[in-house]
């Protein structure tokens, strides 16, 4: 049992009426409210479709497209230059190697040259010296030669009297 049924008395027809009314106002309502949604935003959708569809939008929307275009076009044209760019700087790079792998030959190579120039300086000290020894071994030997002249051809001219002397005296003494 419910406690409002002591305090007031139900009139039965009466609450069937205003339920009958509050059923149908709620739907009414609710479809005026979605009525005027739709106007509010019919409303604004068909201003914005006009001035998008108008001669100023339809030129701004072509102009942003050819600007996009020529956009891209430059962009490639930019690229282009670019990867050359990066091609030349990688030769660049391996010519720069390059150069100091051969400055770093050259070094080894002049050192190589510095040690045998230092070489050849010490043959042609080692070849002067000997040149100064021969020269003072030929004075000394021009001088010991007029007497080792003397000795050999004494030698000679001995041993040439004497084996004729020999032989003359061999035949002397067979017959």
């Amino acid at each position: 049992m419910d406690v409002s049924e002591f305090l007031m008395p139900i009139d039965e027809e009466e609450d069937s009426r205003e339920s009958a009314l509050c059923g149908r106002k709620l739907p009414l309502g609710l479809g005026l409210l979605l009525l005027l949604a739709v106007v509010g935003l019919l409303v604004p959708l068909i201003y914005f479709a006009v001035r998008a569809n108008s001669k100023a939008c339809v030129d701004g929307l072509q102009a942003q497209k050819e600007c996009q275009e020529l956009n891209q076009h430059l962009q490639r044209q930019l690229n282009q230059p670019q990867e050359v760019l990066q091609e030349k700087e990688a030769e660049a790079a391996a010519c720069k190697k390059t150069v100091a792998t051969l400055k770093d030959s050259l070094k080894k190579e002049q050192a190589r040259v510095d040690e045998l120039q230092g070489e050849l300086a010490n043959l042609n000290q080692q070849v002067d010296d000997l040149s100064e020894k021969l020269r003072r071994k030929s004075e000394d030997s021009a001088k010991d030669y007029a007497s080792s002249f003397f000795d050999v051809f004494l030698s000679f001219f001995g041993g040439v009297v004497t084996t004729r002397v020999v032989s003359i005296t061999r035949k002397c003494l067979k017959k």
